[in-house]
């Protein structure tokens, strides 16, 4: 998109915003914007501190999954405060306990009868985004290694649901910080992307330790653990270093270990076949991570 500057005055130059950004962010005469200066480009974006951004949800049902994603979603695009109807105490149980769970920084501000507001009252910078990414990827290791240990037979002290809850924590605050700040430009649907299929990874491994909660197993197969902790390793460096070089080795890791150890291992047995349908498909949603995490790369090394 091209803009001429307009001359203003002996020493100032202006240029004119798109009116679909203006709609998109909800930009009014008057508000602050941030500029930015990285690499030769100047990045425009809302002001952080400006005007609270407003929204109104109503509930409608008392399944704990649909609030949550009426909550989490209205957090992950960048609202302040927030607005909730809602019809019985159990969806305000609800709320009070999503708030707990999976957001940062959000608390209760104002309660009536059916009626509740929400506010964004501390929460990270978005200068730490880096520093939650790597938590993400640091808990899902965790997460990883209780899990080997769990099959192994071991005795393990840490809840895996509170490590599912703080990943859940910090995947919702980077997808908040790219929606406020339009951080990767281009590439920001891509990286929403990424952050997805690796948040889908994890889950395979929370599903996993529910199936074990029911079900006692020993598996002391090692390929499929440490296959899917390089991959996720190889993540990490592609993207802290955009590293080309860690993308395709996770092509090469992703058809040894879901073409070769899978296929062995699935023979097995019933309880191994589950096992490793969980572990092999939090692999391959790795792998298809790596593809919009390339293009980040590109876009970043561009």
């Amino acid at each position: 998109m091209k803009r001429k500057l307009v001359q203003q005055g002996e020493a100032t130059l202006m240029v004119s915003l798109p009116s679909k950004w203006i709609k998109d962010n909800e930009m009014q005469k008057g508000d602050s914007v941030d500029l930015e200066e990285h690499e030769g480009k100047l990045v425009l974006s809302k002001d952080l501190q400006g005007r609270k951004k407003e929204r109104i949800i109503q509930l409608t049902s008392s399944t704990e999954s649909a609030i949550r994603v009426a909550i989490v979603n209205a957090y992950r695009s960048g609202y302040d405060l927030v607005h909730i109807n809602f019809q019985n105490h159990k969806q305000y149980t609800l709320i009070q306990k999503i708030l707990k769970d999976y957001i940062f920084g959000f608390e209760i501000v104002h309660t009536d009868e059916k009626k509740c507001s929400i506010e964004n009252i501390t929460e990270p910078s978005p200068e730490q985004f880096d520093v939650l990414l790597q938590k993400i990827f640091d808990n899902t290791k965790s997460l990883l290694g209780f899990t080997r240990q769990r099959l192994q037979g071991a005795a393990v002290k840490e809840d895996y649901l509170a490590i599912t809850h703080r990943v859940h924590q910090y995947d919702n605050f980077c997808r908040r910080v790219i929606s406020k700040t339009n951080k990767f430009g281009s590439a920001s649907t891509s990286f929403w992307t990424f952050l997805s299929l690796l948040l889908h990874a994890q889950r395979e491994l929370y599903h996993l330790n529910q199936y074990l909660d029911k079900n006692k197993v020993l598996f002391k197969e090692k390929a499929l653990f440490e296959g899917f902790e390089r991959i996720l390793e190889a993540l990490l460096q592609a993207y802290k270093q955009k590293n080309i070089e860690e993308i395709d080795l996770i092509h090469t890791l992703e058809k040894e270990l879901v073409y070769k150890e899978f296929y062995r291992i699935v023979q097995k047995g019933k309880k191994e076949a589950i096992i490793t349908h969980h572990l092999t498909t939090g692999i391959k949603e790795l792998y298809l991570a790596s593809s919009p995490l390339m293009t980040v790369i590109l876009h970043e090394r561009h």
